[in-house]
């Protein structure tokens, strides 16, 4: 008989994970892959921008003051001594409208952070539902390994009891044995798929310990056909950066006339030398035009930008619903061939028993007795990935749907 393989214990602990280590839920993994992945900087620059527009809009300014000077002198010309002196300072103003119009673009940009945020949540658990389950698959699959390699080892102790017997040729027994060496190389491959996910997933998450419990909870449309909610994380995004284009666009336009400027200042004049300087105060207004010619291709492109994420909006939605109905049709494909393959392993099983009974009344070979265990190995694999399929198809659904796990 063959000796067990040693790097089964291996394989065993690396699945379990540590001992003492606390259940993981399927929010935790996702908060943990988040933190390793460090996207909250983006949804902080995101509130700090916002937080910078809402300042300028509240400023008493609407553009940085500016100080000018002014020197006049006759020196290199008639001599006479006469100089002037002129400093201002120019002060920007707001139009009606334009404190406004920012504060609509500050507010855009905070409700894009929020969204940002439920966005990048929702596509880490993706990607953390798209690991757990494929190590779970592994998992299965090493499963049904260490099962086939265990039947087969106690079929090939059965051979030899009845070679030594007399009972079976001694082509029997190598036949067996050669069974076993196939199943040992069968679970060799699983092992290494089994760390090749659990790999992956630790990667991803930090973590080797899959989400308790795994299966989620359907969602309360599981018995009719999904709809796709309002609120979900990607239509949720482009919204946002539809108002953030719309508010944009309107800021565009109260801006086009531009901002008047209230200078105020001094002025000292010296109309000889040696006479009395004369001082004056200063007040000037400048008023910009707003030709529709300077400010039209600031609005242009405002425009397109808006009606650039208009489209972009109806093209994710599209998306979002294709994907949505994908998952719905594939969940209920699970349960059929769950259905299916339930009623394969059982006649499979009833085939192997009656085959096991009559190779043991030598009735039958053992090559046909090898060829219905291959056939029931088949049917209890099968059914093991369809079992594990209703719960992926499951995450699938949700994630299509855009929960987030909370």
């Amino acid at each position: 008989m063959s000796r067990p393989l040693l790097i089964i214990p291996l394989i065993g602990l690396l699945l379990t994970g540590a001992g003492s280590a606390a259940a993981t839920t399927l929010a935790e993994a996702v908060g943990a892959a988040l933190a390793l992945a460090e996207q909250t900087p983006r949804v902080t620059a995101a509130r700090r921008e916002a937080d910078a527009i809402r300042t300028q809009a509240g400023s008493l300014v609407a553009q940085d003051p500016a100080l000018r000077v002014k020197y006049l002198s006759d020196e290199l010309t008639e001599g006479g001594g006469a100089n002037e002196w002129e400093a201002m300072v120019d002060l920007p103003l707001w139009l009606p409208g334009q404190r406004g119009a920012r504060r609509e673009v500050a507010g855009a940009v905070d409700s894009q952070a929020g969204t940002l945020e439920r966005l990048l949540r929702w596509e880490m658990a993706g990607r953390v539902r798209q690991a757990a389950w494929e190590a779970a698959f592994a998992e299965g699959r090493l499963r049904q390994a260490e099962i086939a390699l265990e039947a087969s080892r106690a079929l090939e102790a059965t051979v030899a009891k009845r070679t030594t017997a007399g009972e079976l040729a001694r082509v029997d027994l190598l036949m067996a044995r050669q069974e076993t060496l196939g199943r040992e190389v069968d679970l060799q491959s699983a092992q290494v798929e089994a760390r090749r996910a659990h790999d992956a997933y630790r990667q991803l998450t930090g973590t080797d310990r899959l989400p308790e419990p795994l299966t989620e909870s359907p969602p309360p449309t599981s018995d009719t056909a999904p709809v796709l909610p309002p609120n979900h994380p990607l239509l949720a995004d482009s919204d946002g950066a539809l108002a953030r284009a719309r508010a944009d666009r309107k800021q565009v336009g109260v801006d086009r006339r531009g901002h008047p400027t209230l200078s105020l200042g001094g002025k000292r004049t010296q109309e000889l030398r040696g006479a009395d300087a004369l001082d004056s105060l200063q007040i000037e207004v400048s008023m910009p035009f707003g030709l529709a010619s300077q400010s039209a291709p600031a609005l242009a492109s405002a425009e397109r930008t808006y009606t650039e994420r208009l489209t972009e909006l109806h093209r994710i939605r599209l998306e979002a619903e294709q994907a949505l109905a994908s998952a719905g049709i594939e969940r209920l494909g699970a349960a059929e061939a769950l259905s299916v393959a339930e009623r394969r392993h059982a006649l499979a099983q009833d085939a192997l028993r009656l085959m096991r009974r009559a190779f043991d009344l030598g009735e039958t070979d053992l090559a046909e007795l090898l060829r219905a265990e291959e056939r029931a190995r088949e049917a209890s694999m099968d059914l093991e990935l369809r079992r594990l399929e209703q719960g992926r198809a499951l995450a699938r659904l949700n994630q299509a749907l855009g929960v987030i796990p909370e």
